[in-house]
């Protein structure tokens, strides 16, 4: 009994989760009211209040799961002096963003929450890209701190254009895209 209740409660999430998402490609976090949301999700607000105090709970509470399922997924791919680790770990990733697909183009975009990316790009600089200047034989920390950020915007634009163009690729495909980038990439300033 137990397993339907938690299949039930992930639905109501997820229809939760959707609409935030379809109410923030609309207008900002700060604009959107439950009585929204519950009306696009289909439930009373008292549905909603079981689950979180109020919008900014949710949205932080999302933001959270991501988070940790990006830690995880990061962390379960040890740091590695060579780049045969990278297509796994981005397949993963781009795995990830289309689990979670609604939210993630969102949070992309123009009414996305800066300090939720700026979380992310802490994460892949601190545990992606740690090895990197060895990697990619990369001497200066001007061209590294260049390259990092080449890498980290160019890969969040490149996620955001995948999830707007409505995802005709894999996820393994677009980590081979983006791995490609990636390697190629750090030859130009090495």
């Amino acid at each position: 009994m137990a397993e339907k209740e938690d299949r039930r409660v992930r639905k109501t999430k997820k229809l939760m989760t959707d609409a935030l998402a379809r109410l923030l490609m609309q207008k900002p976090l700060s604009a959107i009211s439950v009585r929204e949301i519950a009306e696009l999700a289909d439930i009373n607000r008292g549905t909603f209040y079981l689950h979180y105090r109020d919008i900014y709970d949710m949205a932080r509470q999302l933001q959270d799961e991501i988070i940790e399922k990006f830690n995880r997924i990061v962390d379960s791919h040890a740091h590695s002096e060579s780049t045969d680790e990278l297509f796994p770990l981005l397949t993963e990733l781009f795995s990830l963003l289309a689990e979670n697909a609604e939210f993630a183009r969102v949070m992309t975009g123009k009414n996305g929450d800066a300090a939720f990316m700026d979380k992310l790009k802490n994460i892949v600089r601190e545990k992606c890209l740690a090895d990197a200047r060895t990697m990619f034989n990369i001497k200066s920390a001007d061209d590294f701190e260049y390259f990092y950020n080449y890498i980290v915007s160019g890969c969040i634009g490149v996620c955001h254009a995948w999830l707007v163009g409505g995802m005709k690729e894999t996820p393994a495909r677009m980590a081979a895209i983006v791995e490609n980038m990636i390697l190629h990439g750090g030859e130009a300033i090495s």
